[in-house]
């Protein structure tokens, strides 16, 4: 079969790593750089000796690639080998002035299988067509997990609005109490004489009732929903990430967030790998490896560090991980502190010795007397 070089960039590896594998089942000889590099290889001579040796270029766009240095010179000298470029859109961005004139696969939708398809078609493949592997139910109920949980809670409001709504309470009704008519005896009375009874009537009295409105209250007590607020989320507990560098194959896993004040640990790392990490440093700078990774031969970088402009999470930007905070120690200083010693060394004063003076000698002075 024939020899694919594909030219990206590393920020978009995992996609690569899929194109790659789904190609190579399909019988191509798939050349790039993270497995096809050794250690020693002379880039500038290795990468267009294998872009000469291709028949095809698939260039993967994304807005990653577009800024790249190394992708604009892969297909740079694609063309001028006069090769077959095949671009592949992974995500929208602007296509570079020299590929304009030639058609892009399109990799943005989520349907992987049609599009591998048509980049099969574009590289003239001839056989069946590779079987891509369908959304399991773990990657569905992953992608649609948003708006199932929202399904689940207008649900919820839905049901609780039924269960919680008070009932209305009964209109009170009057209760009439029936009017008994005023009945009339009769009362037979048997006179002595006449041996004739004579019926005399006496009317009777009977009690009217009274209507009365009393209508009858119930109290209903309401119950009142009341809404609990859901906690803070925590931070995730382990997040994975994968290593970037679009200049070196491989980096030093620090001891600590610095790589000043921190020695490296364990042998280099290799571009590209993936781990898992349970901590962040007070500035989200720094990120620590978790222990029991999936790899046994990453438990040597275990509680190191790595800075997150290499695991492509860029400058600036929150980071939900727990914060760790390391006191650095210093290692001992070898050079010797020479303390200087002042010594007062006693000044000998000469002692004047006095020297006596001659006091001045008095003289008697004759004064004239005048004579009357």
């Amino acid at each position: 079969m024939a020899q694919i070089f594909i030219s990206y960039s590393r920020k978009d590896i995992a996609f690569i790593r899929k194109l790659a594998g789904d190609l190579e089942k399909a019988g191509y000889d798939v050349w790039w750089d993270l497995t096809d590099l050794r250690g020693g290889d002379d880039w500038l001579r290795v990468i267009p000796s294998a872009i000469e040796s291709s028949q095809f270029v698939i260039v993967v766009l994304s807005p990653n690639s577009v800024i790249s240095d190394w992708v604009e010179k892969e297909y740079a000298q694609a063309l001028s080998f006069h090769k077959k470029i095949i671009p592949i859109m992974l995500a929208q961005t602007n296509v570079p002035f020299a590929l304009k004139t030639i058609n892009y696969v399109d990799f943005t939708g989520e349907d992987y299988a049609a599009s591998l398809n048509n980049l099969l078609a574009a590289l003239e493949y001839a056989g069946e067509m590779p079987v891509v592997p369908r959304l399991t139910f773990p990657m569905l109920l992953r992608k649609y997990a948003f708006p199932i949980m929202i399904g689940i809670l207008l649900l919820l409001a839905l049901i609780s609005s039924f269960l919680f709504t008070p009932p209305v309470p009964p209109t009170p009704t009057a209760t009439q109490t029936p009017t008994i008519p005023l009945s009339t005896s009769t009362t037979v009375v048997v006179t002595p004489e006449t041996d004739t009874p004579t019926a005399t009537q006496s009317p009777t009295a009977s009690q009217t009732a009274t209507v009365t409105s009393s209508p009858t209250l119930t109290l209903t007590s309401t119950q009142t929903v009341t809404f609990t607020p859901s906690p803070t989320n925590r931070p995730f507990q382990r997040v994975e990430l994968c290593v970037e560098s679009d200049s070196a194959f491989s980096i030093n896993v620090r001891s600590g967030p610095s790589s000043v004040l921190y020695a490296p640990l364990g042998e280099p790392l290799r571009v590209g790998t993936c781990l898992f990490f349970n901590a962040r440093n007070e500035e989200a700078t720094w990120l620590r490896i978790a222990p029991n990774q999936v790899d046994p031969s990453l438990a040597q970088y275990e509680g190191g560090w790595i800075h997150r402009n290499l695991l492509g999470l860029g400058m600036s930007g929150p980071i939900d991980l727990p914060v760790v905070t390391l006191t650095p120690t210093l290692p001992p200083s070898e050079t010797p502190t020479t303390t200087p010693t002042f010594t007062r060394t006693p000044t000998e004063t000469p002692t004047l010795t006095p020297t006596e003076t001659p006091s001045p000698t008095e003289t008697e002075t004759p004064i004239e007397t005048s004579t009357p």
